[in-house]
């Protein structure tokens, strides 16, 4: 009797250890959680009559062989794994305790089908684990990877992991060293939440692993906004800094497999809370403007491994803003080369060189406007023609707006009042929201909407035949002084042209810069580029060319409104002589 009785306890301790019990009593935390089947259990989906807590998964005879005396059959499925082009490890098929988790959760067994009985158990509320988040089903790649080998050397390829050894102790992998749904999630214990093994508020679960460059000062780990009243999430905590990686991530059954997104739309993972209802900026709003930078009109085609020669043509939010290193922009008159919202953000150099982090806000969107020369609507005619920008700007140019080096012209003698000759600019300063902080507005700052064409920060008509006002040319005239241009400081003839013959600032002048490479029958000092659909070449010797003879003067020889000039002469020297012969237009 004694060996009997002896034999009984050690079988009770067995399963105890096997349930998460201790002597102090954690078995009242696990009858406490919905992984209690019995019938005294808190789910919705429980036993209609047996007692028993543990037997649902463990049983002290007749189990299968696997650890910890498993009760049920293991899944005999084929599962779909997650993949994605930035991923280092090599997940494959779910093995350990990992299998022994899908053996409930992949929805295929009964959750009453136990070894230790002959009879399945009789639930109510279901005999298989509910629709919803807990039931992944077969397809796994919505879910966290799981069942792959977690090393120092997967950690030293993937900069953004941490080394195995440095795992706190809660987030365990199994003997074999891989990480399986035990890591994050203790079956028996359900203190944290969602059985994970220790809370993940602030992130503190996913950054034991996760390692992102730039995360510690980003506005997502330390913004207070509420995330209460929007437009949609799956937010356990109710500030963005207490949701932070679960703000944009969820960890089973993603909306965006690849990235673990909530949302399967990539930009609604940011809309969620940019439409003015979280973030202070509604940058919903400014997608919505006749110019914009619109990721919902792009599914699928963004990938964070992409090259500029590669990719499709798409725009999305995180093209420019890397969500684990932006913080809040800090405004301000001063020059910087690159605003704090688009920090960690890759770019392309001046010479077309891919880099992983853009120092210069040009070298963002050089990979969109450089190379691969994104089509643009209503873009002009040049008489030098490309759409690669980043030819435009290169410094050993004929002429160029200042935006990669200082410009060493002194012919511009236009400049409004404390804008030193030559100062560096960036491409925010001309393409910007028409209702931001740089227009004199109170909207978000950044070029992701305007109400003007090319998504210019301020108006600028390109149209022939119209008529001279502040308005018209306002994006010029921030900059350069509308005064100074109308009397003719730098140019005898500016205000024949644009006043009495009603000629666009850009029948002249291409705004970015002309490419030495592409230049041709011209000079192109003066960011002279004519706009052939309004400046034509003289008929018979096909020629349209402007000469630069010196500072301030100059010659052309081209057809324009009907008119012919030949050697049209213009700058010191020259005055007192006839005034070139111009079709004044009749205002309507």
């Amino acid at each position: 009797m004694k060996r009997k009785r002896a034999r009984g306890v050690c079988c009770a301790v067995g399963m105890a250890l096997a349930c998460g019990w201790s002597m102090a009593g954690a078995q009242d935390r696990v009858s406490d959680t919905v992984h209690n089947l019995s019938a005294s259990g808190r789910g919705k989906v429980r036993a209609v009559g047996e007692s028993q807590v543990c037997i649902f998964c463990h049983a002290p005879h007749n189990t299968n062989g696997a650890r910890p005396l498993w009760n049920r059959d293991l899944p005999a499925s084929s599962y779909t794994i997650y993949q994605s082009s930035t991923l280092d490890a090599q997940p494959g098929q779910p093995t350990g305790s990992s299998k022994l988790c899908l053996s409930c959760h992949d929805g295929t067994i009964a959750l009453g089908s136990v070894l230790s009985r002959q009879d399945r158990i009789l639930m109510s509320g279901g005999d298989y684990i509910p629709a919803g988040l807990t039931n992944l089903g077969t397809d796994l790649s919505d879910d966290h990877p799981i069942s792959f080998h977690y090393t120092s050397g997967l950690a030293a390829s993937d900069l953004q992991l941490a080394n195995p050894a440095a795992l706190p102790p809660e987030v365990r992998l199994d003997a074999s060293g891989q990480l399986q749904c035990t890591s994050c999630h203790d079956p028996h214990n359900n203190s944290h939440g969602d059985f994970l093994v220790q809370p993940n508020e602030h992130g503190a679960l996913c950054v034991a692993c996760h390692i992102m460059e730039g995360w510690g000062s980003a506005s997502h780990r330390i913004a207070g906004a509420s995330v209460i009243g929007a437009a949609g999430g799956d937010w356990p905590y109710t500030t963005v800094a207490q949701n932070a990686c679960r703000s944009c991530h969820r960890s089973h059954t993603a909306g965006g497999r690849e990235r673990l997104l909530i949302h399967e739309n990539e930009e609604d993972n940011c809309l969620s809370c940019h439409d003015g209802r979280v973030a202070s900026t509604n940058i919903l709003a400014e997608i919505d403007k006749l110019s914009v930078h619109d990721p919902r009109r792009y599914l699928g085609e963004h990938d964070p491994v992409e090259t500029p020669s590669g990719a499709g043509v798409h725009v999305e939010c995180a093209d420019c803003h890397n969500p684990h290193a932006a913080t809040s922009p800090t405004g301000g008159p001063a020059y910087v080369p690159i605003g704090p919202t688009l920090t960690g953000v890759r770019g392309v150099t001046l010479g077309g060189t891919l880099i992983d982090t853009a120092q210069y806000e040009y070298e963002v969107c050089f990979r969109c406007h450089g190379d691969s020369a994104i089509d643009i609507r209503g873009r002009i005619s040049r008489q030098s023609q490309t759409a690669n920008l980043r030819l435009k700007f290169a410094p050993g140019n004929p002429s160029y707006h200042p935006l990669v080096v200082s410009s060493a012209s002194q012919d511009t003698v236009s400049l409004i009042p404390g804008l030193a000759r030559g100062a560096l600019i960036r491409c925010t300063d001309c393409h910007n929201n028409d209702a931001g902080p740089r227009a004199g507005g109170s909207g978000p700052d950044g070029p992701h909407g305007s109400i003007h064409d090319f998504l210019l920060e301020r108006n600028y008509t390109v149209w022939d035949d119209t008529v001279e006002s502040e308005y018209e040319y306002a994006m010029c005239y921030k900059c350069h002084q509308r005064r100074s241009i109308l009397s003719d400081q730098s140019f005898s003839y500016h205000r024949l042209h644009i006043e009495a013959a009603r000629t666009p600032c850009s029948a002249c002048h291409d705004p970015h810069g002309v490419s030495l490479v592409q230049s041709r029958g011209s000079d192109h000092t003066h960011l002279i580029n004519f706009d052939t659909t309004i400046v034509r070449p003289v008929q018979g010797t096909g020629v349209i060319e402007f000469r630069d003879t010196g500072v301030h003067s100059g010659s052309c020889t081209l057809e324009c409104h009907g008119v012919t000039h030949t050697n049209e002469t213009y700058g010191p020297g020259h005055f007192g002589r006839s005034t070139p012969r111009i079709v004044p237009r009749r205002r309507p």
